[in-house]
């Protein structure tokens, strides 16, 4: 009996674990809350010097816009014509360069002088946008392109597929001026914009482009009356085998028969041509087509840009590292 070991007890020693747990999370929740008392205790303390350097900051930064000239620019919406994107980006790095370097010889064939241009800048850039398709435009390109099909060894075929290529491949374009000056301004935006509007080789693609829709709106025109020609006479074919047969039923040959939904089909797609053709002829009047020449506007900054926000914020944040610093300096003294 005296050799048997007594049993132990767990669950007192679960006891003492649960109670130690315990006491580090008071001692956590007291540590946290004495921190955020600290930080009460300083703010309280530095109140007034915190708020005048807030002021100073809304001073400093009232005086600087009061002496440095607000931004201006103007937006212009473009569209390349005759595939001219190269050129446009070729041209505005052209501009931009010659602006930056303040190329006499050049600026001045413009009619501009290197004052007019202080603080000038223009930029580029592509506007994209996802065309989303629902299903009925997707069967609807499907139908067209089966009616194609039936025309393929016709000429007219290439010059329609190249013609919505060119359309599907031609994205807009932002040209943004930013200037000083709101009289001079859009007075030099709108000589730039004639510089990069005028070339050579362009003008040239333009009259033969021009040329080409009013001859593909005069081909068109006459398949359309060719068209309407086959559906009327096989219309009245049709009429004269019925009052032929005088049963109401006509029995056509294979070889007589005429797709004619697919001539109507196609007959809507050449009156579609011929309507962007005339929409192309009134657009591409150079080569760029403006699609939005917009009004002077002040260039917009986001909040932290703004120098009523980020003037203050750095006196004060150099406010607080400065006497975290102080505090550090003085707890090493301690230390030592």
């Amino acid at each position: 009996m005296a050799d048997q070991i007594p049993p132990k007890n767990p669950s007192a020693s679960d006891e003492i674990d649960l109670g130690q747990l315990l006491e580090l999370i008071k001692k956590g929740i007291k540590s946290f809350g004495n921190f955020f008392l600290r930080i009460f205790i300083y703010l309280r303390r530095n109140a007034l010097k915190l708020a005048g350097l807030v002021l100073l900051g809304v001073a400093i930064s009232f005086g600087l816009s009061q002496i440095i000239s607000k931004k201006l620019k103007t937006d212009v919406i473009v569209r390349p014509n005759f595939e001219s994107k190269n050129y446009l980006y070729d041209v505005v790095d052209e501009l931009a360069a010659n602006i930056k370097s303040r190329n006499e010889s050049f600026i001045q064939e413009m009619g501009v002088s290197a004052t007019d241009l202080e603080g000038f800048k223009i930029e580029v850039e592509a506007i994209e946008e996802e065309e989303v398709k629902t299903e009925e435009v997707v069967l609807n390109e499907m139908k067209y392109l089966e009616v194609l099909q039936n025309f393929k060894d016709e000429s007219f075929v290439i010059d329609i597929l190249r013609s919505e290529l060119s359309e599907k491949s031609v994205i807009d374009h932002k040209i943004t001026f930013t200037y000083k000056d709101p009289i001079g301004g859009p007075a030099i935006v709108e000589k730039l914009m004639a510089y990069i509007n005028t070339n050579t080789y362009f003008n040239d693609l333009k009259a033969v482009y021009t040329e080409n829709a009013k001859s593909r709106i005069e081909k068109n025109t006459l398949l359309i009356n060719q068209i309407d020609e086959l559906v009327e006479n096989y219309s009245k074919g049709l009429l004269a085998e019925k009052q032929k047969s005088g049963t109401g039923v006509v029995y056509m040959e294979k070889e007589n028969t005429l797709n004619v939904p697919s001539l109507l089909s196609l007959k809507e797609r050449l009156l579609k041509e011929i309507e962007v053709k005339r929409l192309e002829v009134a657009q591409q009047t150079g080569v760029l087509s403006v699609l939005n020449f917009g009004k002077t506007q002040e260039v917009s900054k986001s909040f932290f840009n703004q120098t009523y926000f980020l003037i203050p914020t750095i006196l004060v944040v150099g406010f607080i590292l400065l006497s975290f610093f102080k505090y550090l300096e003085r707890k090493a003294k301690e230390i030592e």
